[in-house]
């Protein structure tokens, strides 16, 4: 039930960042705003474009780690800077990263530490839905639907396949790489009806996926 519960909340904070992003970006003076500070960023970043990429790069790694801080709202910004398939790429090899640190913090430093970066709560919640010999399939719908910080500490901890981890890593962060590319370039747009459906559609899979893990896990497969 709290397996659920936590899902259930993060769709619905995800469903009201959507909806605050695609009303600034309807609004012309709160979109001005907002790009005046991107446009200060990427002057910054036309000046040492190899560091802005770096930082960027660091940033996806850092979000795909820990819970207060999202890079999806730097994406604009890495559009903007370097088009969408840069920012495609950076985004993807910043999350990956972050997910090989996290399995290794999770792996060598055991629960212990885990618990501190996550809530013991939270741990026992979600370990309760892998474990050591858990399917693939299962795993990779795990990936996919809970919070990017939360599997590679478990797994990590669990001491489940390295290579097994990586291979679902990195299938399930491109969709939401290209997701994210897409919802910085129609914000930088202002087009708020396609960024607020993709924001919509990126829920909808979400919530498809996890009803299948849900069904898996009850099965027992």
């Amino acid at each position: 039930m709290a397996f659920r519960e936590n899902l259930q909340r993060r769709f619905i904070v995800v469903g009201t960042l959507i909806i605050v992003a695609g009303l600034i970006a309807a609004s012309d003076s709160l979109r001005q705003e907002t790009e005046a500070i991107i446009f200060w960023t990427e002057r910054m970043i036309s000046e040492a474009p190899l560091l802005g990429m770096l930082v960027f790069v660091f940033l996806a790694m850092l979000s795909a780690m820990v819970a207060f801080f999202s890079s999806a709202l730097l994406a604009p910004i890495a559009v903007y800077a370097w088009g969408k398939a840069a920012c495609l790429a950076l985004l993807w090899c910043g999350w990956f990263l972050g997910g090989v640190v996290s399995f290794a913090i999770g792996r060598y430093f055991g629960r212990s530490v885990v618990s501190m970066i996550i809530g013991e709560g939270k741990l026992t919640s979600w370990e309760n839905q892998v474990g050591e010999r858990t399917r693939f399939v299962h795993i990779l719908l795990f990936q996919a639907v809970v919070p990017s910080e939360i599997p590679g500490y478990l797994l990590g901890m669990l001491r489940y396949r390295f290579i097994f981890y990586l291979t679902a890593l990195g299938i399930t962060e491109i969709p939401y790489a290209i997701a994210t590319v897409y919802l910085g370039e129609s914000f930088l747009r202002g087009n708020s009806t396609v960024f607020i459906l993709v924001g919509i559609a990126i829920i909808a899979v979400a919530a498809f996926l996890f009803q299948i893990h849900r069904r898996l896990v009850k099965s027992g497969e």
